[in-house]
């Protein structure tokens, strides 16, 4: 991680010239571009913030979000909460496709989690009132766990979506395995503590992504997000953990195939 040793971020270098019909976010993002590349902004270094970048560039902080969320998606900055955006490399990678996943049925979605990992970068309790027991279908005033994590690819580490976890309090010490190549929550909910997956219950609407998961993201408020919702059900129709994910818009596809004669 980059030291706060309360030195000024770099000067950036004279912006590209930017031709009539380029859009600025477009513009801003070569600009940036062009400064990591060269060395302006070492591997390591912190970005300016975004109200910095807005004030030299004299662009809003929208374009300001716009451009760096394309230097997100080509691997050479992260976004760390309570810290800011590091430079990670200086070399652009190619814009990596959508995630592409079917999850039709229950042996789909439990090789999808084996092939995601989450990273916890948060946690609350919540108590359901109504809405919240309509929406998970969960005793009202019961107890739950709420982990706010990102979930990541486990080939590439890429993050596809902004995840809910929510766990029963007796479940609670599974948060502690949530880091590395940690196995699915399923697999620990069946291996630690005994309980049986019996039915899962998805659902699925487009959305827009939570004001809380934006800056991680690297997004701008009111992008679009995919929330699917996923509960996790045992023989007795008690519900064990739900997991209410976000897709990013761009970087997750949901694909299902029947034929005729077939159950989904």
């Amino acid at each position: 991680m980059p030291k706060n040793d309360g030195t000024p971020p770099a000067k950036p270098t004279r912006a590209t010239p930017r031709s009539k019909t380029q859009p600025r976010y477009a513009w801003l993002h070569q600009s940036l571009l062009n400064d990591i590349v060269s060395g302006t902004y070492p591997v390591g270094s912190l970005l300016p913030t975004e109200a910095q970048l807005s004030a030299t560039f004299g662009v809003s902080r929208h374009t300001v979000r716009e451009a760096t969320r394309r230097l997100v998606d080509i691997g050479l900055i992260v976004r760390y909460p309570s810290i800011g955006t590091v430079v990670t490399s200086a070399q652009p990678g190619v814009a990596r496709p959508s995630y592409v996943a079917g999850l039709g049925s229950m042996k789909d979605i439990l090789a999808y989690t084996d092939q995601t990992r989450l990273e916890v970068f948060g946690e609350t309790v919540a108590v359901a009132d109504e809405a919240m027991a309509e929406s998970l279908r969960c005793e009202a005033g019961s107890k739950w766990l709420v982990l706010h994590t990102n979930r990541c690819l486990v080939e590439n580490g890429r993050v596809i979506s902004y995840t809910r976890v929510y766990l029963r309090p007796e479940f609670e010490k599974i948060k502690e395995k949530l880091h590395g190549n940690h196995p699915s929550i399923y697999k620990m909910l069946q291996d630690d503590y005994g309980q049986e997956i019996h039915r899962i219950r998805q659902q699925i609407e487009a959305t827009l992504m939570p004001e809380n998961a934006l800056f991680q993201l690297g997004l701008e408020s009111g992008s679009p997000a995919l929330r699917m919702l996923r509960a996790y059900v045992d023989p007795q129709d008690r519900l064990l953990t739900v997991s209410e994910n976000f897709y990013i818009a761009d970087r997750f596809k949901l694909q299902t195939e029947w034929e005729r004669g077939e159950e989904p």
